[in-house]
């Protein structure tokens, strides 16, 4: 059944990537010309200048070559699904708060001392940052020890507060969308620890294999010894489609995306019946199930082949950007979680963890730029190999016909220089397929601009952390 599932992806998904691929501009911000004390002042747009040309085809299936040859050995990949499984109910098995208050909280002293934004884009309210602090009930920490699951899809902030945290908003690659209080998204039926609770219970400080923070008490219900029996299993089902709802017994239990995994209760034929988290009228944990077909959902792991890893990452083609999760779409390492957890492959949170420990860690720093692309060709394993520069990561496809690497990643945008001196970025903001020398045709992006930032080449399996070389 995952097998068949490679074959029949990308006809069942053409409506969903036309949809994607949808977007609108946004209308510049008006600026005044001489900002009110306290203000900021927003510069003036430039003059538009031609999109950020794509030139290669945006499914994967069809920019690169794929076969259902294993891109692993057997055996490693389920010593790699053995390890993603542990990791996922790894908070289940804590027996107290492993961070200290430093780590807990660090959001305080790191954003305390530098000048935010709030939503207006003026400077953050000096009040509203002394009640947060204060929210956080930081002496009593850690307060609680319980295991939970979140029963529906959430935000895990820096500090307890829906309300954004921008800085420098007149600068590139600042203000909206890169709200620093955005630490990552969860998906629904992703295990946590709560070890402390805010002053007025409205927010739980979870902890995770791989993301710790904030999150809307509502949005996770308690995880007794029954429930943790009766959900914690080897045998799981991985979503194949974003916003996947999930319903039982006429029931809407929730809607998910790829990167979510949920227990395997029984199969019958193409289809699976998962058990769904919900939330209890007490607030805890309760088992219900929903009916998957074989276009929703997969076995784990998946077969992980060339073949396969585009068609999961053709279901996600076109998805908007969002940074740390925001609006329940994806950044550039959480791309790359999200594809590779339904083949049993684990992936820390952030870019430069993957880099370093996904697997064999090849350094391109000091090459040129022909040189880099000779060592990537030659040494890069298509669909199993990540590209890594300070802040992005993306896929390595392998090379088009023209020799030139292709890069899989969900990106916010590319370097410019203004006109008139400075900065700027031309914004793609979604998920590509891009050669190396992303903007080179456009006349305000430098040559090698992207390129010659990219510091590492990530071969997966060789080396990854619980597996031999």
């Amino acid at each position: 059944m995952t097998r068949r599932f490679s074959f029949r992806f990308r006809t069942a998904l053409a409506v969903a990537v036309v949809a994607l691929l949808a977007a609108c501009a946004a209308k510049p911000v008006p600026t005044p010309s001489e900002p009110a004390p306290g203000e900021i002042a927003i510069p003036s747009r430039p003059e538009l200048m031609p999109e950020v040309r794509l030139d290669v085809p945006q499914l994967a299936a069809d920019a690169a070559p794929v076969s259902d040859l294993p891109l692993l050995p057997e055996a490693e990949q389920a010593a790699l699904h053995d390890l993603a499984i542990e990791r996922f109910f790894a908070p289940w098995h804590l027996v107290r708060a492993s961070l200290t208050r430093a780590q807990a909280f660090w959001g305080v002293d790191a954003y305390g001392k530098r000048q935010g934004y709030a939503e207006n884009l003026q400077p953050y309210p000096q009040d509203r940052w002394e009640r947060l602090v204060a929210l956080q009930d930081m002496g009593a920490y850690p307060s609680l020890g319980i295991p939970a699951i979140v029963t529906r899809n959430t935000s895990v902030r820096v500090l307890p507060s829906m309300r954004p945290f921008f800085l420098d908003p007149a600068r590139p690659g600042e203000g909206f969308p890169f709200d620093y209080f955005q630490n990552s998204a969860m998906w629904m039926g992703q295990p946590v620890y709560i070890a402390h609770a805010t002053s007025d219970h409205a927010w739980y400080f979870v902890e995770t294999a791989f993301v710790n923070g904030w999150v809307r008490s509502e949005d996770v219900a308690m995880a007794d010894p029954d429930f943790r029996a009766q959900y914690q299993t080897r045998v799981m089902a991985a979503l194949l489609l974003d916003d996947t709802p999930l319903v039982g017994s006429g029931r809407f239990l929730g809607q998910t995306h790829i990167g979510a995994i949920f227990p395997l209760h029984s199969r019958d034929g193409d289809t699976l019946t998962v058990k769904v988290p919900v939330r209890g009228a007490t607030g805890r944990a309760e088992v219900a199930l929903a009916a998957l077909n074989s276009l929703q959902a997969a076995l784990m792991p998946l077969p992980l082949t060339s073949r396969s890893i585009a068609g999961l990452a053709d279901a996600m083609s076109g998805q908007l950007y969002g940074w740390g999760g925001m609006f329940e779409n994806r950044d550039c390492s959480s791309t790359l979680r999200d594809l590779f957890l339904p083949f049993g492959v684990w992936l820390p949170r952030n870019s430069a963890q993957q880099a370093r420990l996904g697997g064999k860690f090849v350094s391109l720093e000091g090459m040129d730029d022909e040189a880099k692309l000779n060592a990537i060709r030659a040494q890069g394993v298509p669909f199993a190999s990540f590209l890594w520069l300070p802040g992005h990561i993306g896929l390595y496809l392998g090379a088009d016909g023209r020799g030139e690497p292709l890069l899989l990643h969900n990106i916010w945008g590319v370097r410019t220089s203004l006109p008139g001196g400075g900065e700027g970025r031309a914004v793609l903001g979604r998920l590509v397929i891009s050669t190396l020398r992303l903007g080179e045709d456009r006349p305000d992006v430098v040559r090698g601009a992207f390129l010659g930032r990219i510091r590492g080449l990530t071969i997966l399996g060789a080396g990854f952390p619980g597996t031999t070389d």
